[in-house]
C-alpha cells in the first residue's frame, strides 16, 4: 500500500502533556492555547537519521521531532512519540472510537538508557523472566540473551528507539484472543494499514523466520518506519550494539539479520 499521502498531507493536533490531571481541564487548556504540531514530511535524502538516533542515543524529551502523547491517548503521564506518528495515530484512534473500539497507548519511544534499563534488569536478575533469575539459571550468555530477547530487545536495536511504534492496551496476547481485546485486535488487523501501521512481529512463519516472538499490541507507523530500518541496516553493524551487559553476544547471534531486520514483510 502506498502511504505517502499521510506524510504530505497537512495533519495537525492539540498539543497536551500527559499531566494525569482532568482529561476535561486538560482537552480545555488545549483549545485555549491552540498550540498546533506540525507533521514533518518525508525525508527525502538518504543519511537523513544519524547513528546515534537509530540507535537511540538521544533524548526525546528535548528533541523537536518528538511530543508528549495527549493524556486522551495514552495509560500514564510523560510518553512520547514523533509527531508525525501521533498525528496519524489520533486519525486512527477517532475512526476506532466511532466503532466503539478504544485504543490506549500504553508504551511508546524508549531510548537507549531506558531499553538497557529493562535489559539488564532482566540480565542480572533483578527482573524475573517467566518467573525465574536468568543470572542465577542460565550461566552461557548466548543462551540467556535467547531467551531475554523473545520479547525484550537489546540497547540499541529497539525499534521502541524510533518515535514510530507502540504497544497498545495490554503486554499479553492472551487479552487479544478473547472479548474487548479481540475486537480491538480485528479492529486493527482490518483498518490499522489505512492509517500507515502495521504489526511488526506477526506470527511468526515462511514468511518471519526470525525475531521477537509475536506481539499482538505492538503496532509501527510504516511510512517514517521503513525509510528508518532501511537507513538502520545501512549505517549499524554488530559492533555498534555495544554499551550494556551481555552486548557481547550481539554478533553471535546476528542480532541486526535475525531481530532488527526479521518483522513482518508488509511492516518494511
Amino acid at each position: 500500500m502506498n502511504f505517502s499521502f499521510l506524510f504530505f498531507s497537512c495533519l495537525a493536533l492539540p498539543v497536551a502533556s500527559c499531566t494525569g490531571e482532568n482529561e476535561n481541564k486538560q482537552l480545555r487548556s488545549e483549545e485555549k492555547n491552540n498550540t498546533q504540531l506540525v507533521v514533518n514530511s518525508v525525508p527525502e535524502k538518504e543519511n537523513f537519521f544519524s547513528q546515534e538516533y537509530l540507535i537511540g542515543k538521544f533524548n526525546q524529551k528535548t528533541d523537536s521531532s518528538f511530543a508528549l502523547i495527549p493524556l486522551k491517548y495514552c495509560s500514564k503521564e510523560g510518553m512520547y512519540l514523533r509527531k508525525e506518528t501521533i498525528a496519524a495515530f489520533v486519525k486512527m484512534y477517532d475512526a476506532a472510537k466511532k466503532e466503539g473500539v478504544n485504543l490506549k497507548i500504553i508504551s511508546a519511544t524508549r531510548n537507549f538508557s531506558e531499553q538497557k534499563s529493562i535489559w539488564e534488569a532482566k540480565w542480572n536478575g533483578s527482573r524475573l523472566v517467566n518467573g525465574k533469575n536468568l543470572s542465577q539459571t542460565i550461566k552461557d550468555p548466548v543462551e540467556r540473551a535467547k531467551i531475554i530477547l523473545r520479547y525484550s530487545s537489546m540497547p540499541g536495536t529497539s525499534r521502541h528507539h524510533w518515535g514510530t511504534d507502540m504497544d497498545l492496551n495490554s503486554l499479553e496476547n492472551s487479552y487479544f484472543n478473547s472479548a474487548e481485546g479481540k475486537k480491538i485486535y480485528e479492529w486493527l488487523k482490518k483498518n490499522a494499514a489505512a492509517f500507515g501501521f502495521c504489526q511488526p512481529y506477526s506470527m511468526k512463519n515462511e514468511t518471519r523466520l526470525n525475531g521477537y516472538e509475536e506481539e499482538k499490541w505492538h503496532w509501527s507507523y510504516i511510512p517514517l518506519s521503513s525509510v528508518i530500518l532501511k537507513e538502520y541496516l545501512q549505517k549499524i553493524k554488530p559492533e555498534n550494539i555495544t554499551g550494556f551487559a551481555g552486548a557481547e553476544t550481539a554478533g553471535k547471534l546476528n542480532i541486526i539479520e535475525h531481530y532488527v531486520k526479521g518483522v513482518n514483510p508488509e511492516c518494511r
